[in-house]
């Protein structure tokens, strides 16, 4: 049987993508080009964001992973929040800085559909400053994933304006300890199934442990990924990750063969066990790395 992918129901722009022959010139358009749009294409589609403070792309284009249906994700930032006026398809999201407001704004450039995430760089100094400290602020609300992702792709963005405030947030952010805040979020996550594992194991049921097995040793895998400096927080490009962080701590095929599950159906427990040590053995790393 052939994959055939989900119908789209259409939200943005110019309804592009509407016909079946469209949609697959545009789908070999994203696998072949790689250019990004420049700060003056963009502010020519968008004369509001004429007044930001920086522009920059960010995701898996500008990583060099994109596919056949990926979008370009651009982050606008200003000191104060842009009128894009009416027109434009658009959508207000909070997150939990003191101004809770932040605005994403779809739209296409060339043969990709855009997601351009709108925030204040207050909003930005503030989840940053979090993490300046000794420690995390723990008055402070837990950032969401939307606000991980930003920070990840801030960290690992192109500037097309304001490279000097990009490349000044960006040192602020490595400097902090955020990427330790990370690790060990993942970490406490990665133990609780740990934890999980044994007890399951103990009580017979195999295929319960095979499965917390693998979030105990994904778990563990985004804990180091983190220490050492990669603040993705999405789980499909794992293995990308491990190719271009390249860890000392696992091979890559190691790595892959836990993620998927080589040998489970054959030997759950084994299976479970192997993955409950290896899981353990990367904590150990995260814990000696953050030390």
């Amino acid at each position: 049987m052939e994959f055939q992918p989900p119908a789209m129901n259409l939200r943005f722009g110019s309804g592009s993508e509407a016909s079946a022959e469209t949609r697959q010139t545009l789908a070999e358009g994203r696998r072949t080009t790689a250019d990004l749009p420049s700060r003056e294409e963009v502010v020519g589609k968008y004369p509001a964001f004429a007044d930001a403070v920086s522009i920059y792309a960010a995701g898996s284009v500008v990583q060099g992973w994109g596919h056949a249906n990926s979008d370009l994700d651009l982050y606008v930032i200003s000191d104060e929040h842009l009128d894009f006026g009416a027109g434009l398809e658009a959508f207000e999201r909070h997150v939990s800085t003191q101004d809770p407001v932040i605005h994403i704004v779809l739209g296409e450039f060339g043969p990709f559909r855009a997601d351009m995430e709108l925030w204040l760089t207050g909003q930005i100094d503030e989840l940053i400053g979090r993490f300046s400290g000794n420690m995390p602020d723990q008055e402070a609300p837990e950032l969401d994933k939307t606000e991980q992702d930003m920070l990840y792709r801030l960290a690992s963005g192109s500037p097309l304006h304001g490279g000097e405030w990009w490349q000044r947030q960006r040192a602020a952010l490595l400097d902090s300890r955020y990427g330790l805040w990370l690790a060990e979020n993942r970490k406490l996550i990665a133990e609780t199934f740990l934890e999980d594992v044994g007890g399951l194991l103990i009580s017979g049921d195999l295929e319960t442990a095979v499965l917390a097995g693998h979030e105990a040793f994904t778990g563990a895998l985004e804990a180091l990924l983190a220490v050492r400096g990669d603040y993705c927080v999405n789980r499909k490009w794992l293995y990308r990750r491990l190719l271009a962080m390249d860890l000392k701590e696992i091979s890559v095929a190691d790595a892959w063969a836990g993620l998927t599950m080589t040998g489970a159906i054959d030997d759950p427990r084994g299976w479970s066990e192997r993955a409950a040590r290896t899981a353990q053995r990367l904590l150990l790393n995260v814990e000696e790395a953050a030390a």
